[in-house]
């Protein structure tokens, strides 16, 4: 029986050859093999050999030293199992040799046991000795038997490093794939992240653990001839160092990656810079509530701190996350803060006499503009937030915003409150310009000699006006405080007749009626607009028709300070005239015209723009398309910017000429309500401004690139060209 249990557990361990049944001969077939090199060779005949005859002693030794070749020479590590599995073998027939070998049987078959001794006879047998034999089944039982003990916790521990580096690596690589860069680890960290985190941290320090395991247990075991050391890479560069594809455990020196390093790392910036940073964000939030708490009864001369963000905390939430909504937030309401303590400061400007029309209108507009910018500001924070992932201050929008959706809300909400402010700056401005306009007309009248003159705004009609009363219709004044004015008056013949002027206060210093190519009775006289040329000459623009025809001629006048003509340039246009300005940037003048002279039979579209020097006759004149009724012009580093207006009243043209009346740009705006424009104002290239009168609703303003920055009547639709 307990022959039977050995036989199949040696098939079970002896690979599975299978010779034709052959009638094998030990002494001629077999044995030959061991006086040479070719022990090899002879495995599959002897193996073959052995399956009839298992109790054959050379057999059992022959077959066991064979094992005990492939044992030893295999790789303890790469061929384990078949490592393994040759030491069980040759342990279970050197343990068969043992009891089937003795002294009896060397002496009488030494012949079986040429490789076991290097002495022979003449006749070519060996001369041998049992204890020859004997040492070595005992010797390769006793090895194999300590191969079999020792390897297995060799080999385990060593597969078990293997696995936990690997493990460390892919949980690595995964968190790279999860988190485009560090600081969006360092924001979104939590306990899900943490442990991902531990995981990589324990699989990497398990790894060192079973490497000593494994160098402990080889240590116990002599024959183990692999000398393997670790070294390690530090993790330097995010997405770049660390990704392991393969790792190479065969060679002397192993190379890792130090996980466990990168990890305390991340770890330490994280319960360091990154707790700080989130208190330092709830400390920001607090102060800026506590100082828009403080605005809200906000009065002249309070001692509000509306500055209480230093510039150093925006950039430390910015380096760790560029575009950050909690970035732009506090730069959003730090800048309100700002804006509202400007708004707010504007009220004393409505009543302050002593404070010069332009600084008013300079610092309203400058509010105004700041409006604007953080309107802009507040678009692009929005935009962003579409892009930000939210996650990672997560807790500050819960607890100040009720969560992530209540935060987008207040940013969404914000633009109403903009809003509001824009338009009660632009009430202020309109307010300031249209008095500035106005303001002639309600100044105390002046006096000269016997005449009388009332002041009319020049869009009034002649028609049944008292004789005798000179109306002054345009005033302005030049860089000497001497301000120039001009208008009508009715003769006797109920014509009007024009005149030109010049006053310091209500003291007229000098007067003059406009001479005409006309005879006096028969020539209709009005001057459409008055400038300052130079500085200080006056510019005016005269239209003279004969009463008893369509005859017509339009001037340009130029008068010194003491109201001497100095030129009279006749300009050769059927067309209204309408405006005179300075060229920028110039020693020229522009002068403007549209329309029927004798009275506007369709609505204009195109406009007559004279270019002409104040000392010289000559003048350039060109027609332009304007698409509408003459509005208003602005002169800006872009370029020459003309207005004009629909026959409906609801649409608005905007044209960009460059300095030679060249198209450069057009943009047509409409409106959901029709609407009157009487002035127009440029306070800056951003600030262009064409107004109705005061209490009527119409009020827009462009920059110079044609953008609509402000309007009271609601925008139908945008035409650009």
């Amino acid at each position: 029986m307990k022959k039977l249990l050995f036989i199949i557990s040696l098939f079970i361990l002896l690979p599975k050859i299978n010779y034709a049944q052959l009638e094998l001969d030990y002494d001629d077939d077999i044995n030959p093999y061991f006086l040479g090199d070719s022990i090899d060779l002879v495995f599959p005949l002897l193996y073959d050999f052995f399956k009839t005859n298992n109790e054959h002693p050379a057999t059992n030794i022959q077959l066991a030293l064979i094992f005990q070749e492939r044992y030893k020479n295999a790789h303890p590590i790469s061929d384990y199992e078949s490592a393994i599995a040759n030491a069980e073998r040759a342990k279970l027939l050197f343990g068969r040799s043992r009891d089937l070998i003795d002294d009896r049987e060397v002496r009488r078959n030494e012949w079986y046991y040429p490789n076991f001794t290097n002495e022979f006879k003449r006749n070519g047998k060996p001369v041998l000795e049992f204890e020859a034999v004997q040492s070595v089944f005992e010797q390769g039982y006793k090895e194999a038997d300590s191969f079999l003990v020792h390897m297995p916790p060799i080999y385990d521990n060593f597969m078990k490093m293997v696995e936990q580096y690997d493990l460390a690596a892919k949980n690595f690589v995964r968190i790279n794939g999860d988190y485009n860069s560090l600081k969006d680890i360092y924001l979104l960290f939590d306990e899900d992240l943490k442990a991902r985190f531990d995981l990589v941290k324990n699989s990497y320090d398990s790894t060192l653990y079973y490497f000593k395991a494994y160098k402990d247990a080889a240590s116990k075991y002599p024959p183990f001839e692999l000398d393997q050391q670790l070294s390690f890479n530090q993790i330097k560069t995010y997405r770049l160092d660390g990704l392991v594809i393969q790792t190479d455990f065969l060679v002397n020196n192993i190379k890792l990656w130090d996980y466990t390093s990168w990890v305390n790392e991340v770890k330490n910036v994280i319960d360091t810079e990154i707790d700080q940073l989130r208190k330092d964000i709830t400390q920001i939030e607090d102060k800026l509530d506590d100082s828009f708490d403080q605005m809200e009864n906000w009065q002249p001369n309070d001692s509000i701190d509306i500055d209480p963000i230093e510039r150093k905390s925006i950039y430390r939430i910015r380096k760790y996350d560029l575009n950050s909504p909690v970035a732009n937030l506090f730069q959003y309401k730090d800048d309100k803060l700002d804006l509202i303590n400007e708004q707010k400061s504007l009220a004393v400007y409505d009543t302050a006499e002593e404070i010069s029309l332009q600084v008013k209108l300079y610092t309203i507009n400058r509010v105004f503009q700041q409006t604007i910018q953080l309107e802009n500001a507040l678009e692009s924070y929005n935009e962003q937030i579409a892009l930000s992932d939210l996650n990672k201050n997560k807790d500050f929008y819960q607890q100040y915003y009720g969560g992530v959706e209540g935060f987008k809300e207040y940013f969404k909400s914000e633009s109403g409150e903009l809003l509001k402010i824009r338009g009660e700056t632009a009430n202020r401005l309109k307010t300031q310009i249209v008095e500035q306009f106005e303001k002639p007309f309600a100044q105390e009248i002046p006096t000269f000699r016997r005449l009388k003159f009332e002041w009319q705004n020049p869009e009034n009609e002649y028609d049944s006006l008292p004789k005798n009363i000179a109306y002054i219709n345009h005033s302005v004044t030049n860089v000497n405080e001497l301000e120039y004015f001009g208008g009508y008056y009715f003769n006797q013949d109920s014509v009007p007749q024009a005149f030109y002027a010049a006053k310091n206060d209500t003291k007229v210093r000098w007067y003059n009626a406009v001479p005409s190519l006309y005879q006096s009775n028969k020539a209709w006289q009005q001057i459409n607009d008055i400038s300052v040329a130079g500085g200080g000459d006056l510019n005016f623009l005269l239209y003279e028709s004969h009463v008893d025809s369509l005859d017509f001629i339009n001037h340009i006048v130029v008068a010194d300070e003491n109201g001497k003509i100095k030129n009279d340039i006749e300009i050769d246009t059927q067309e209204k005239p309408l405006e005179l300005t300075a060229l920028r940037n110039s020693n020229l003048q522009l002068a403007l015209y549209q329309g029927d002279g004798l009275g506007d039979a369709i609505w204009p579209n195109f406009l007559t723009v004279v270019k002409f020097n104040p000392d010289s006759t000559d003048y350039v004149i060109k027609e332009i398309d304007i698409n509408g009724k003459y509005e208003g012009i602005f002169q800006t580093e872009e370029g020459i910017i003309l207005v004009s207006s629909s026959e409906d009243k609801m649409n608005i043209h905007a044209t960009l000429f460059d300095v030679d009346f060249n198209s450069l740009k057009k943009q047509s705006y409409s409106f959901k309500e029709d609407f009157e424009i009487h002035y127009h104002y440029q306070l800056s290239d951003e600030s262009l401004h064409l107004m109705s009168r005061q209490g009527e609703k119409g009020h827009f303003v462009l920059n110079d690139i044609l953008e609509l920055r402000y309007s009271d009547v609601e925008l139908e639709s945008t035409d650009g060209i």
